[in-house]
């Protein structure tokens, strides 16, 4: 079937484009990177990943490889917060993903399973901090693997603009009580500039201090937008399991579309996407793949386009 019809074989294909993009970016021996224009979300891709890699098991064996080799990048709170907020599909087989990492390296990751036969590849680089899509990493260098490091890569990537606690935490994948705490110490520190906003409830919000030396120097690292990859990377298996799993009449397939929309709808809210569907079966039926391969194209080839 086409790559350019919305089938299984099609999403699978895209969404294998984009990790193995992501994952190059990062370092890995890919062939391509189309993502240096996006800053790259490491645990969403991990969690991700342990789910696509059951379709291609060189992604699964390259990124397994720079996992161990970098895992003093990844963050296990992040991790595990993210994990919360997938279905279980993606849990199992985070589990044994994790489970190959544990056994190689001492780290407190989440997820239990039987580990995968695993020998380094020794393809695999250190990550190039100095590449604009690898501020994440470039961050948490400098600040710790932690909640300051999220919060100021979110902070960054709109220096001018007001966030509350709720949307970095949110963003950050950290608690609330963490983030309201890296605030205040940042705020204190003289990093960031604090507010009111009435017409939210008098909800305490924070930006960069451009007039902080420090705030000033980092501004100038982030080169790139961000990307809810966390949002892309539930959207991007919903459809996966949806082409696997869809009802055969058409009729029964367009109520289907109907609720895995209404399941997805706050995350492609966060995307800025969401199908117009006309009115009638066949109509929903071809509008929603119409959308869907069109998305996963988007999101593989480039992002933020």
């Amino acid at each position: 079937m086409p790559i350019d019809t919305f089938s299984t074989e099609s999403a699978q294909r895209w969404a294998l484009d984009l990790a193995w993009s992501l994952w190059t970016e990062l370092g890995v021996s890919g062939q391509r990177r189309s993502h240096s224009n996006v800053g790259v979300d490491l645990e969403p891709l991990i969690v991700a990943t342990a789910y696509l890699s059951r379709f291609d098991a060189r992604l699964r064996d390259e990124s397994l490889d720079w996992c161990v080799l970098n895992v003093s990048y990844v963050s296990s709170d992040r991790l595990r917060n993210f994990l919360t907020t997938v279905d279980e599909n993606l849990r199992q087989a985070f589990g044994p993903y994790s489970a190959t990492v544990k056994k190689v390296r001492r780290v407190s990751w989440p997820g239990d399973g039987r580990p995968f036969a695993f020998s380094s590849t020794r393809r695999s680089v250190a990550p190039d901090l100095f590449r604009p899509a690898l501020v994440q990493l470039r961050l948490r260098a400098a600040f710790g693997v932690s909640g300051r490091a999220e919060v100021l890569r979110w902070l960054l990537d709109q220096p001018d603009h007001f966030v509350g606690t709720l949307e970095l935490a949110l963003k950050s994948h950290y608690r609330k009580d963490n983030v309201a705490d890296t605030l205040d110490h940042l705020a204190r520190a003289g990093l960031l500039q604090e507010t009111v906003m009435t017409t939210a409830g008098n909800q305490r919000v924070f930006r960069l201090d451009r007039q902080a030396n420090v705030a000033s120097a980092l501004i100038d690292w982030v080169k790139v937008p961000q990307q809810r990859w966390d949002a892309v990377f539930r959207a991007v298996v919903c459809l996966i399991e949806f082409a696997q799993t869809a009802p055969a009449k058409p009729a029964a397939r367009a109520v289907a579309i109907q609720e895995m929309l209404s399941d997805l709808q706050s995350d492609l809210r966060r995307l800025g996407t969401f199908p117009r569907l006309r009115q009638g079966v066949d109509a929903v039926n071809q509008d929603f793949d119409r959308w869907a391969i069109t998305a996963l194209q988007h999101w593989a080839r480039r992002a933020t386009e």
